[in-house]
């Protein structure tokens, strides 16, 4: 059946909640909510473990959650130049420190361009 201009494709709409099925929605709802704050400590955790394979989703989902996960460039002010988000490991009193030296002496993607 062809598409006819300005008629809807479902003109009864989406079928109505049952009580139970509104009730059983509303009860997975608080649910979630409850378990928000958990939920971001863990990927915060994530994100600070410079050891886990998840870290770089974990921080591009809080990058993603702050900023949007549409956002092509972060404008600062007038510039058009986009902001550039370096992750940087952040070092727990008594770890040991070895990794910043390396860390350091890495090279940077942009200077194997020139």
């Amino acid at each position: 059946m062809p598409f006819e201009r300005g008629k809807s494709g479902n003109p009864k709409g989406r079928p109505r909640q049952t009580a139970e099925q509104k009730s059983q929605k509303e009860q997975f709802q608080r649910l979630l909510k409850s378990s928000t704050v958990d939920a971001l400590q863990s990927i915060i955790q994530i994100a600070n473990d410079r050891y886990s394979k998840d870290r770089f989703n974990a921080c591009k989902y809080i990058i993603d959650k702050a900023y949007g996960a549409n956002t092509a460039f972060l404008l600062d002010g007038e510039e058009t130049a986009p902001v550039v988000i370096k992750v940087v490991p952040y070092i727990r009193p008594g770890e040991d420190e070895d990794w910043e030296q390396e860390w350091n002496n890495t090279p940077d993607e942009s200077e194997d361009e020139d």
